[in-house]
């Protein structure tokens, strides 16, 4: 399944569970420079071992993952202060267990994120939590300071996708892809 945009524009592809499956989630809290707390989730295309992949065919699949949140090109606050991502409505929520998922458009797949109790916690408490995609691949195994120099490059060089997401405190109809 695809979702199109304008005519001339590309097809942008609608998630696979496959690719569902194979999307890296990074959990985080930090502080705005007013010293709230918030939540953030950075999803990404893993990094394969191996083999080689063509970014192209990664950029475009996330790209279908971003456009099924919801997201937008993000900009680092550094470089337009106080412009906000854009809002989307229960994108991810917590199952009576205390898991959460990630919801896509188009497809009744859900993402499920590893338990991390403390960002969870936070998460349902605040009701909402930032999405952030990133377009190019990322290893699974990659430190903090690798990510934290993926986020800065990426953002630098436009290649951010962000949603802020409301938080529903059930799946309702969708179905959790679990993770191996």
């Amino acid at each position: 399944m695809t979702s199109t945009a304008s005519p001339g524009t590309l097809t942008i592809p609608t998630p696979t569970p496959g690719l569902i499956a194979r999307l890296n989630a990074r959990t985080a809290l930090d502080q705005t420079e007013a010293g709230r707390t918030f939540a953030s989730l950075l999803l990404t295309y893993p990094a394969p071992q191996f083999e080689d992949v063509d970014p192209a065919g990664v950029e475009l699949m996330m790209r279908g993952v971003a456009s099924t949140l919801g997201a937008i090109p993000a900009v680092l606050p550094s470089v337009v202060p106080g412009r906000a991502p854009s809002f989307s409505v229960d994108r991810v929520s917590i199952t009576p267990s205390g898991i959460p998922l990630v919801h896509f458009d188009g497809t009744p797949w859900s993402m499920r994120i590893a338990e991390s109790p403390g960002w969870s916690r936070v998460m349902s408490g605040l009701g909402r939590v930032l999405l952030v995609v990133g377009l190019d691949e990322l290893s699974p195994v990659a430190s903090a300071a690798e990510v934290d120099e993926y986020i800065e490059c990426a953002g630098e060089a436009d290649r951010l996708y962000a949603t802020v997401s409301s938080v529903a405190d059930a799946a309702g109809r969708r179905t959790a892809l679990r993770r191996p």
